[in-house]
This record gives C-alpha cells, structure tokens and sequence, in this order.
C-alpha cells in the first residue's frame, strides 16, 4: 500500500506544473486500503501484466475541452475504469505541438499501463513518441482514426512499430454516416415543400467548417464537400471558427456577422458538425430572429435536447453517437487488452438520427433509448464476466 500512496504523490508531483490534470486519484482512506485489499488478488489473477506493480493505472489523453459531449465521454471513461479498481487519471492537451508531444512523452514514461487518447489533431506526430511507449502499454484511441495513407495516425492505427499483437485499437464515431444522415436531413426537408412541382431546388447551406487536422472534422467535411459536387447543396458562404477557445461565442458572433449579408429568402439552412458549433448558431439565428432558417448537426447531450425543444420551429435534428456509451466501450476495450482478451483493430460506433419533433421536455440522455427506436446500449458490449466481479468487489457486494 505505501508503494501505491508513493506512486500517486510521484505522479501529481510530475504533472500538476506542467500538465492541465481534470481529475485526481481519490485519497487512499483505511476504506480504500481494505476494499483493494480485497480487489488486489483479483486484478492480479485477472491481468498478472498489468498488476506487475499492485496497481492497475491509466490515462486518458484528450483534446476539444469544450462541450458537453466531450465531458460525457469523459466521464463515463473515468467512471467505468474505476468501477473495476483502476486508477485514472485524464490530461488536456493545448494548441502547441511541441508541448503536447513533450508532454505525451512523460506521460507515456510515468509507468501507465493504459493509454486512451481521445480527439487529437492529425498534426500531433504520433511517429515522434510510439516507439517510445513500452511493449506492455495498452492503447486504445478514439476518434483517432486516419483519412489517409498519408495521415500520420496511420502507423499508430495500424499498431506502428509495436511488433506485439492485441497492443492497439482505434475506435470512432462513424463520422461519414453522422454527416450523411444530418445533410439528408436538410435536403428531404427542403424537397418537402410546397412548390410548383418542379424538381427540388439545392438547398442554401452555410455550413461551419474547420480547419484540417482534426479527423472527425475532416472527414465530416469531406461529406459535405460531396453533397456539394452532387449538386444537392449550394453553399451561401462559410463560417470557420478561429479555434476551439470559447467556440460557442465565436460562432455566435460570425454568423451574426454573416447574415446581415442575407436578408431573409437567401439563405436556406445551416449545417453545425459539432455540437458546440450548433449551439453557437442556435444563439445567432435567436438573436437576429431568423428562424425561417433550419439547422442540422451533429452530436447530442442533454444540454443539446433542452436547446432543441426551446426552438422546433429551425433546429430540425441533429445525428449523434452516444458519448456515454463510447467512454464505457473504450475502457472495456482497454481492459479487456490488460486481460489478455481478443480485442479488434477498429471499432466503430453506428451513428443515429434525433429527430426534435420525436423529442418531448421529458427526453434525456438517461431515457433517450426510450423513444430513439436503435439507440445503442452498453449492455454486452465488451462485457465479460470477470468485469462483474470486479466491479462486485469495488461496489463492496463480494
């Protein structure tokens, strides 16, 4: 017990100057010693490598601190690591390169057996630190996955320069599907109208676009840039965001901005591929009162659902994964690794469509599952026996 206490204090000591830590391990009480008195011999039989040194440790590594699905995802990774007696801790990254990759270098030396990185830009050289993660660090990523050969996340997508099998899975949301489905949104609703029989005009979209390098972004953009080639939309103009720092203000300010270049009749629709961004829009179309204008977009929480009701009459749907349910996914896989289970190379999550007029005040991300026919549930989804027992022996039932 004193080498796991000295271990924890090592450990915020190494990252509380140079690292922004979101949550720390909880005090070792007299409870806590006694409950992994009992926890210990379990961990040990269960994942002998990653118990080596009495205590069972991962990190998650995240970008994009803002939004509520982001913090859900979060969340629930922390929650269900816990719940079977792991340690973790989770790291913000900023807009440097070169700290993050110092700074992901420490990390991956600070004697972690878990790694789980979570929304980095593709800019982030994975190359520069892979060969330095120990052979026995178990990796999973999420929203990680390249769009490209050229990419540089392809070596870690593809297990990089780790000769060990079953050592890395990169997991995301179904990016391609979650724009598909949220564009066909507006181009149904738009042939809809009523109209002089003649075929359906392209829909007029502003759509909020950012930069390159970040691989959700990137591939949900590619979509729309199809739709447009397609001739099935029109782009009026489009907002791209300086950043990731107060996102939901900046957009407010540049659409509003925007849209005293079209009086009312010019612009059709706006299509917000994050939920930050929606809600950024949400705020614009509010205030300028434009709400013969729609909005799309892409991701849910309960926040979104709320915002959602205020104004059916334009935020018409939005297409989402469910960020709960990926948190507790990705630290399954992470343990089932330690395990010595079969685990996939890749994992996807399906993308569902929210309908607002299918939503009521009383929907939230609880209960959505209740009126979202598919909507997805954790129950066997990586879910092995032994993670019972854990969690049994955590929660004081064994």
């Amino acid at each position: 017990m004193l080498k796991n206490f000295i271990f924890l204090l090592f450990i915020h000591a190494l990252f509380s100057i140079s690292c922004s830590r979101e949550s720390a391990p909880d005090a070792i009480s007299s409870a806590t010693q006694n409950k992994r008195a009992a926890l210990e011999p379990l961990l040990m039989q269960i994942m002998p490598e990653a118990m080596a040194d009495g205590i069972v440790k991962v990190a998650i590594v995240r970008n994009l601190t803002g939004g509520d699905y982001g913090r859900q995802f979060l969340e629930s990774c922390i929650a269900e690591g816990r719940s079977m007696g792991f340690v973790v801790d989770s790291f913000v990254l900023t807009g440097d390169d070169d700290f993050n990759r110092s700074q992901i270098l420490r990390i991956a030396a600070a004697d972690y057996d878990g790694l789980i990185f979570s929304l980095i830009g593709g800019d982030l050289l994975y190359s520069s630190f892979l060969n330095e993660i120990d052979q026995r660090i178990r990796i999973v990523t999420f929203d990680n996955l390249p769009v490209n050969d050229d990419d540089p996340r392809k070596k870690l997508s593809t297990g990089g320069g780790l000769q060990t099998t079953n050592i890395i899975t990169a997991a995301a949301q179904d990016d391609e599907e979650l724009a598909e489905i949220s564009l066909n949104v507006l181009v149904n609703y738009f042939a809809s109208r009523p109209g002089s029989g003649l075929p359906p005009e392209p829909v007029r979209v502003i759509p909020i676009l950012a930069d390159s390098g970040i691989t959700l972004m990137d591939s949900r953009n590619e979509v729309y840039n199809r739709f447009i080639r397609e001739g099935k939309i029109i782009e009026v103009a489009q907002i791209t965001p300086p950043g990731f720092a107060h996102i939901r203000s900046s957009i407010r300010e540049e659409l509003i901005k925007t849209l005293t270049n079209y009086p009312p009749g010019t612009v059709d629709a706006v299509w917000a591929p994050y939920d930050e961004f929606a809600k950024g829009c949400f705020d614009a179309l509010n205030e300028t009162g434009r709400n013969e204008i729609k909005l799309t977009s892409i991701d849910i929480s309960n926040d979104t659902i709320n915002l959602m009701m205020d104004h059916t009459d334009h935020w018409i749907a939005s297409a989402a994964t469910d960020p709960s349910i990926a948190g507790i996914v990705i630290m399954r896989l992470l343990a089932a690794k330690f395990a010595g289970e079969n685990t996939p190379s890749t994992y996807t999550f399906g993308a569902q469509l929210i309908e607002t007029s299918k939503l009521s005040h009383s929907v939230n991300m609880a209960n959505i599952a209740s009126f979202i026919p598919g909507w997805p549930s954790s129950q066997g989804l990586f879910e092995y026996p032994w993670m019972t027992v854990l969690k049994d022996c955590v929660a004081g039932k064994r």
